[in-house]
C-alpha cells in the first residue's frame, strides 16, 4: 500500500474543521489521521504534541479570517469601497461555523486563548474604526458606529452560521450603510 502524504496545512484545516463543530474536544487525532488516509505519524511529524496543534488550528483561523480580510479590504483605493468591500466579507460568509464560540469557550478554560480572541476582536473594531475615520467620522462616532456594527454582525453569524447558502450580503451592506455609516454624528 503506497504511503500517502499529508501537508501540514491539510491537518490544520482539518482541525479547523473538527474545532467549529466540537472545540478542542473534537480534535481526536486518531480520527482526523484516518479521515485523511495516513497514520498518527503524520501528526507528529508536523505537531509536537496536541496543544501545539490547537495553537496552529487557532493561529491560522486568526490569520484567514482577521488578518487576510483587512489586507484584502486595503486593496481598495476609494475609503467607501474598502468600508462596503469589508462589510461585503463579514456578511458574504458562515463557514467557520462555531469556531468562534468554542475559541471562547476554550478562552474560558485557557487566558491565553481568551487573550487572542480579545486582541483579534479589538483589532476587527479598530480596523473599522480606522475606516470610518478615514470616511471623516469623529473618533467617537466612529467607535459607536464599528461597536454596532460587530455586535450587529456577531448575532447575524450566530443566525447564520449553519446555512450554506447566503444571499443577502449586498441588501445586509446597504441596510448598514444607510442606517449606521451615513446618519450623522450624535452629539454629546
Amino acid at each position: 500500500m503506497p504511503k500517502i502524504v499529508v501537508t501540514k496545512e491539510e491537518w490544520i484545516q482539518k482541525g479547523q474543521k473538527y474545532f467549529s463543530i466540537g472545540g478542542s474536544e473534537a480534535l481526536l487525532i486518531e480520527k482526523m489521521a484516518r479521515e485523511l488516509g495516513c497514520s498518527k505519524s503524520s501528526f507528529y511529524w508536523y505537531f509536537g504534541n496536541r496543544e501545539e496543534f490547537i495553537t496552529c488550528v487557532v493561529d491560522d483561523w486568526v490569520k484567514r479570517a482577521t488578518h487576510e480580510v483587512i489586507d484584502h479590504t486595503l486593496t481598495e483605493g476609494n475609503i467607501d469601497n474598502q468600508i462596503k468591500k469589508l462589510l461585503t466579507a463579514m456578511f458574504s460568509t458562515t463557514s467557520a461555523g462555531d469556531f468562534v464560540f468554542y475559541l471562547r469557550r476554550l478562552g474560558q478554560e485557557n487566558e491565553r486563548y481568551q487573550q487572542l480572541l480579545d486582541t483579534i476582536e479589538n483589532k476587527r473594531i479598530d480596523f473599522m474604526i480606522s475606516l470610518l475615520q478615514a470616511r471623516g467620522l469623529s473618533e467617537k462616532s466612529a467607535q459607536q458606529k464599528a461597536c454596532v456594527i460587530y455586535h450587529f454582525y456577531l448575532g447575524w453569524y450566530e443566525r447564520n452560521k449553519h446555512r450554506e447558502h447566503l444571499d443577502d450580503a449586498a441588501n445586509l451592506v446597504d441596510l448598514l450603510w444607510q442606517t449606521i455609516i451615513e446618519t450623522r454624528e450624535v452629539s454629546g
